[in-house]
């Protein structure tokens, strides 16, 4: 067809040239021919006539040498568009050829008339196996079948369509496509003449899609749902129980207690072992209708729906202790871990994910806060409180930034001299609008958001101040004892960050008495052995405070580097009512001599509390029967008042 449309078009080209040729040809003959001179008989020409042309003569071969030129500058130009033209339907013909994506054409009755090899290689199918076929055969049949139905009436009514629908490949296989479909018409009033279809098989961007969709939410150690995943799911579940009378719904947020000290310990790699553990064990106990989720870090959440949940709840809280309270082997060491549970009910406590969420989390701080190792359902003061927890923490970071904070001093008093041999420097906060606000007010809020260290350098560097203040006044008021929190205590730099501290006030180092709870060395106490002969190196004197309420033993003890035990004020309070709690200060005092450290008893609040520690040779004590704790001048006023008494004594 196309070499008959060759030959075709050459022939025109060469009609509209040869016609001109021929006028101008005939006419050139008519012109020699009647410019000849008459001849006589005898042959000679007449010597006075001239030629003569025959009418219409000149005219003739005028126009025919016009019309030849004109016909060789059209057949030229025409030449020149036909080989612009087969050089462009060139291209398109490699184009259809070598486009990466599937092409197929069909006629006005659609019914294939080319393909191109992508579409080959894509379906499977040859060019043979689809001619004078329907594109319909490539639909994989069923619901898909909808698709091509819509797709088609929109080439119709719009003349073009793009989507993504599933295709069938010739060995039977399902595959989603994004597809173009349009329409060629003739002019505007013509019907459709044929229509171009263009389309990639999208199965590698499908699955790519999938996979990211799992890793945004799913968490990579466990393979649970993530918090992302939480939002969605517990959406989803509230609009369904919204559309149930008295459909309920239970969420459950899970920490596991100290599992710092696991990773701390004994490494990553153990926390991540011990948490797929829980996870699975989790997932073991769960029924039908709960969900479990990882948060992240050591918190995990399930979502139970439930008509009455207290019950259930309940229950499923017992089951969760259970499992996480059995032993967990990890690197050939048994290890005990118990959960916090915070809990949030629909409708009572939220209508939407983000209230039940938020106020699961307010509960689980309760629980933490409440000893660990329990659960506590969300109420309404929870609520309040945690308010109030957000707007304290607000106000401390200004009150840092502008200075509010300050320090007051409660002397601590030798039993023996009656004199001040130190001062403990204890942090007060000196609101703008509510006044002077004592630390149980504000020192747990700054530990639960990390505000204690630069908190805790705040105070350790104005203590060191007025400590270097004293001595330069001539006033000896013993060491300055600074208590140091499980935060700071913890940081790798905690040791240097104290030497830097005693450089720039110029500080003896002797001078100061860093006071860090049982608790606190006992977390990790290899790494806290390290971390106090350090400090003891540098001269700084340590004392293990609220003593006897921890869970240190006489090995470790030996083995810290420290000079003082500050027996706790809880077992003080109690000395004139509890025959326990008097034997067991004596037993503390006892230890402290036969370890070579010396006792400070602190809340002593009167003279019988303040004569049985003398009788049990406690060599300091501090408390209200001695002094409050006031502010810097004061102290030097109290200083000279002891002073002057025990000389009197």
């Amino acid at each position: 067809m196309q070499a008959q449309a060759f030959f075709g078009r050459h022939f025109i080209i060469l009609a509209l040239s040869l016609t001109p040729i021929f006028l101008f040809i005939v006419g050139f003959d008519l012109w020699v021919l009647n410019s000849r001179p008459e001849l006589l008989s005898d042959g000679s020409a007449l010597t006075d006539s001239s030629p003569v042309l025959a009418p219409g003569t000149l005219s003739v071969l005028v126009i025919g040498a016009i019309f030849a030129l004109f016909a060789l500058f059209s057949a030229r130009w025409v030449w020149r568009v036909q080989r612009q033209t087969a050089t462009q339907l060139c291209l398109q013909r490699n184009i259809f050829e070598h486009t990466a994506e599937a092409m197929l054409v069909t006629n006005g009755a659609r019914q294939i008339v080319a393909v191109n090899p992508a579409f080959e290689q894509i379906t499977g199918y040859c060019a043979t196996d689809v001619l004078g076929c329907s594109p319909d055969m490539l639909s994989p049949g069923g619901d898909q079948q909808g698709s091509y139905i819509d797709a088609w009436a929109g080439v119709a009514e719009r003349g073009a369509w793009q989507g993504e629908i599933w295709a069938r490949r010739k060995d039977g296989e399902i595959y989603p496509t994004l597809i173009r479909l349009r329409s060629v018409c003739e002019s505007e009033q013509h019907p459709p003449s044929h229509f171009v279809a263009m389309f990639s098989d999208i199965s590698a961007q499908k699955a790519q899609e999938t996979r990211i969709d799992y890793l945004a939410h799913h968490d990579p150690l466990t393979a649970l749902p993530n918090r992302q995943a939480l939002g969605v799911f517990l959406a989803s579940q509230i609009a369904a129980a919204g559309a149930s009378v008295g459909q309920t719904l239970a969420l459950l947020i899970i920490d596991l207690d100290n599992f710092k000290t696991v990773n701390d310990s004994l490494g990553h790699h153990a926390g991540d072992q011990l948490l797929r553990q829980m996870a699975a064990r989790l997932q073991l106990h769960l029924g039908p209708s709960a969900q479990l989720f990882r948060l992240g870090g050591d918190e995990f959440a399930i979502v139970q729906a439930h008509p009455a949940p207290a019950e259930a709840v309940v229950a499923l809280a017992q089951e969760i202790f259970r499992a996480v309270g059995e032993p967990c082997e990890i690197n050939t060491r048994q290890l005990h871990i118990s959960p916090s549970l915070g809990i949030s009910l629909y409708p009572a406590d939220g209508d939407t994910a983000e209230m039940l969420i938020r106020n699961a989390d307010t509960a689980l701080y309760f629980a933490k806060a409440n000893g660990r190792n329990n659960y506590q359902f969300f109420t309404e003061p929870m609520s309040a409180a945690a308010n109030k927890r957000l707007s304290t923490e607000s106000e401390l970071w200004q009150a840092l930034a502008n200075d509010q904070l300050l320090l007051h001093y409660q002397p601590q008093i030798n039993l023996v001299s009656g004199e001040v041999v130190g001062v403990e420097a204890l942090v007060r906060w000196q609101h703008p609008q509510h006044g002077l606000i004592f630390p149980t007010d504000f020192i747990p809020v700054a530990e639960a958001c990390s505000l204690i260290l630069p908190l805790g350098n705040w105070v350790l560097l104005a203590a060191c101040r007025q400590a270097k203040a004293w001595l330069d006044a001539g006033l000896d008021l013993g060491e300055i004892a600074v208590n140091i929190s499980a935060l700071q205590f913890c940081q790798p730099d905690f040791a240097m960050t104290v030497q830097r501290i005693l450089l720039e006030t110029g500080l003896p180092p002797e001078r100061l008495e860093l006071e860090i709870t049982e608790s606190t060395v006992m977390q990790s106490a290899d790494s806290s052995v390290k971390v106090l002969a350090e400090l003891k190196k540098m001269g700084i004197k340590l004392a293990i405070d609220d003593f006897g309420t921890g869970y240190s033993s006489l090995t470790y003890l030996r083995r810290f580097s420290v000079d003082r035990l500050k027996i706790d004020r809880s077992f003080v309070a109690d000395l004139e009512s509890d025959v326990d709690a008097a034997s067991l200060v004596a037993s503390i005092v006892s230890m402290g001599h036969t370890l070579g450290l010396e006792l400070v008893a602190e809340g002593v609040e009167n003279a019988v509390q303040a004569d049985f520690l003398r009788d049990r040779h406690c060599q300091r004590v501090q408390g209200f029967h001695f002094s409050r704790p006031v502010s810097a001048e004061a102290v030097v006023g109290l200083s000279h008042i002891f002073r002057r008494s025990s000389q009197l004594v």
